[in-house]
């Protein structure tokens, strides 16, 4: 039976079929392609342990026949070396050819698809959008997560697709109308399909305590087992749109010459590719942006009437898939909270960099309000006392007592006390200024060397902290470190009983 095949459709194809193909498996039906023809399509199947893909092209056949395994490198380069738009495949007995060369066959066949249950299946409707938001999403997920393996995945749920690697997060709120969600692993084969402006349909079902799911878009087929895992509560990570008390925003033209000014950035690993974001007061209309390593760019922005003095560095990768999402305005608090960018697709959220003299200049401050805190409350207690002659001074001090009792008039320091309205734990005593220096004062603290102190100690013990989770971190690395060998010892030894199995024969 010889079938006529577009020969462009089916190479565009082939490439996100190769995605899941195992060149280098053990297991023969890894490497290959499986050709099936029913219902006048020809379906081409490949897979790996986890996922599997199809492809399904329109075709006039005269019969249905059964699936075909064929190695998957030969099949590719036939259909690239062929030299016309239509391709002629001819299946005969079980062989297949093209363009009456044949196909070199592959021993076994694909383990059968977990097969989708009558009942209890939860099918979601997916936009045409959906690849695009797929790919727009595809750069946040955390590609190399050992630990926490949601991260690596993209969630589906009523707020549409969300994606976080944990310093970085996006949510596409498409109209989605399920009541559960469901955690994908990362869609590389279906990104390479390029299925864009395709609408379809997601099934899930629960066997046992696993999750499987069947995404079609257009043609294609994308089915595997979900993320096992809880994925992060991410809503409470993104801000109330009330906190944003500052803005900054651009235009297209704008947005595209700031793209490609932070491309033209090299990278700076020390200093984690940092880009500080600034208004000038020389020039209040333009956003500044200075990288780490001196580059300098400028461009017409609008701000805030409250933006005042404030800056705040981010990293430029973020800044770039801030504006591949199509955002125009950045909202945040202040140089410290996360960044908000909306007018694109959904919302992008990320975290500034804090640099270590924005972070003690932060400190500082909060020392400074603590103990503008501390010190107000004995004065206002010192002003309700009755008034004290210009001789005298008046000092509050704070003693442990269970009950405050009047004490007489001393004669020998000629010291006046008097009972005024306070707190329990708080003597107001004054002593006189016409003290001899034989009598012994306690020393007064200046309240600089106070705050000093203060950030000395705050120093020490971030300093403490910082160590230990640097020693946490290590340990965990060492863990997976010996994981990961564990992981290749096992590898190893099944190729080699493979190999055994081959060589014996059993």
């Amino acid at each position: 039976m010889e079938i006529p095949v577009n020969k462009n459709s089916l190479a565009g194809a082939l490439s996100a079929l190769g995605k899941l193909v195992s060149r280098t498996s053990l297991i023969k039906a890894y490497q290959g392609i499986e050709i099936e023809g029913k219902a006048n399509m020809l379906c081409f199947k490949t897979r790996n342990v986890i996922e599997q893909i199809e492809f399904r092209l329109f075709a006039d056949l005269e019969d249905d026949f059964p699936a075909i395994l064929v190695e998957f490198e030969q099949f590719r380069q036939m259909v690239r070396n062929c030299k016309n738009k239509t391709l002629k495949l001819e299946i005969d007995c079980g062989e297949v050819f093209i363009d009456d060369v044949k196909l070199a066959p592959v021993k076994g066949s694909f383990p059968s698809k977990e097969q989708i249950p009558d009942q209890d299946i939860c099918v979601t409707e997916l936009p045409a959008d959906t690849l695009s938001a797929l790919s727009l999403l595809a750069p946040i997920t955390d590609k190399g997560a050992d630990i926490r393996k949601a991260l690596g995945g993209i969630n589906i749920s009523g707020y549409g697709f969300t994606a976080t690697n944990g310093k970085e997060l996006s949510n596409i709120p498409l109209k989605l109308e399920t009541s559960g969600s469901v955690t994908i692993p990362f869609p590389l084969a279906l990104l390479a399909t390029k299925a864009f402006g395709d609408s379809g349909r997601l099934l899930t079902w629960q066997k046992d305590e696993d999750t499987f799911f069947e995404l079609t878009l257009g043609s294609w087929t994308w089915s595997a087992k979900a993320i096992r895992e809880n994925y992060p509560n991410w809503m409470r990570v993104v801000p109330e749109r009330t906190e944003a008390t500052h803005y900054v925003c651009f235009h297209d033209d704008r947005a595209e010459r700031l793209q490609r000014y932070l491309k033209s950035i090299p990278d700076d690993k020390e200093h984690n590719n940092a880009v500080k974001l600034s208004r000038l007061p020389e020039v209040p209309d333009n956003l500044h942006l200075e990288s780490s390593n001196g580059m300098l760019f400028s461009i017409l922005a609008e701000f805030d009437p409250n933006w005042g003095d404030l800056c705040f560095c981010v990293r430029k990768e973020f800044l770039l898939r801030l504006l591949e999402a199509g955002h125009r305005k950045i909202e945040l608090n202040d140089a410290y909270g996360p960044i908000v960018g909306t007018g694109g697709s959904g919302q992008y959220i990320a975290m500034p960099i804090i640099t270590k003299k924005a972070q003690a200049q932060n400190e500082q401050k909060s020392e400074q309000v603590e103990s503008t805190q501390t010190d107000v409350k004995p004065e206002v207690q010192t002003e309700q006392s009755e008034p004290q002659p210009n001789t005298e001074i008046t000092e509050s001090v704070t003693e442990q007592i269970p009950h405050p009792q009047e004490n007489p008039t001393s004669k020998t320091t000629n010291t006046k006390k008097e009972n005024t309205p306070m707190n329990e734990n708080t003597i107001t005593r004054t002593v006189s200024a016409t003290q001899t220096p034989a009598q012994n004062h306690e020393p007064e603290l200046n309240p600089l060397d106070e705050l000093s102190a203060n950030i000395e100690a705050m120093k020490a013990k971030l300093k403490a902290m910082f160590d230990e989770s640097a020693t946490m971190a290590r340990k965990v690395r060492e863990v997976a470190l010996a994981q990961r060998q564990k992981e290749r010892e096992y590898q190893q030894t099944r190729r080699t009983i493979e190999r055994i199995r081959t060589a014996s024969g059993f």
